[in-house]
C-alpha cells in the first residue's frame, strides 16, 4: 500500500505541474519549467537538493574526499594520525597541537573550495540518480513477479 500511495502522490505532482503549467500559458503569466521530468527526478540544471543533503551528506564526502585525496589534506591527515599512534590518542590531542593545527586549517581550506564542493554534488546526484533508476527497475521486477503468481495462482484455481 505504500508504493502505491507514494505512486499516486506522484502521479498528483504530476498533474498539478501539468495544471499549473496550462493555467499560466492561458492568463499570459510566464511559465516556470517544470522541476522533474516525465519520471518525477529532479533535472540536473535545475539541482533540487534536500537541506539535509546539502548541509550534512555533501560535507561528509567533502571532508572524507579531503582526507583521502593526496592534492587536498592526505599528507596532514598521515602526518597527525602518526603522531598520535606514537604519542597514544588522548596525549596525541596535547602533543600533536601543531600537526592537528595544520590538518584542520587544511581541512578549512578544503571544505571551502568550490571545485571540491562542486565535485561532491555531482557524485551525490549521481547516485541518488541511480539508486531511484535501481528502485524503480527493482519495482518493475516486483510488478511482473506479482503478475505471474497471480496468473500461477489462477492456473491453479482452474485445476
Amino acid at each position: 500500500w505504500y508504493q502505491r500511495r507514494v505512486r499516486d502522490i506522484l502521479k498528483y505532482i504530476t498533474l498539478f505541474n501539468q495544471i499549473n503549467y496550462l493555467r499560466m500559458s492561458a492568463t499570459g503569466e510566464k511559465v516556470e519549467e517544470s522541476k522533474f521530468d516525465k519520471n518525477n527526478v529532479p533535472k540536473p540544471d535545475k539541482l533540487l537538493l534536500l537541506k539535509v543533503e546539502r548541509d550534512i551528506l555533501i560535507n561528509d564526502m567533502v571532508r572524507d574526499r579531503a582526507k583521502e585525496e593526496v592534492k587536498y589534506c592526505f599528507n596532514q591527515f598521515a602526518e597527525m594520525s602518526k603522531c598520535q599512534q606514537e604519542k597514544g590518542l588522548v596525549r596525541g590531542l596535547w602533543k600533536c597541537k601543531k600537526q592537528n593545527d595544520e590538518f584542520k586549517l587544511c581541512m578549512q581550506w578544503a571544505f571551502y573550495d568550490q571545485t571540491l564542493r562542486d565535485q561532491c554534488k555531482e557524485d551525490y546526484v549521481k547516485r541518488k540518480k541511480d539508486s531511484i533508476q535501481k528502485n524503480r527497475e527493482q519495482e518493475l521486477e516486483n510488478q511482473i513477479r506479482l503478475q505471474v503468481i497471480g496468473e500461477w495462482i489462477k492456473n491453479q484455481e482452474k485445476r
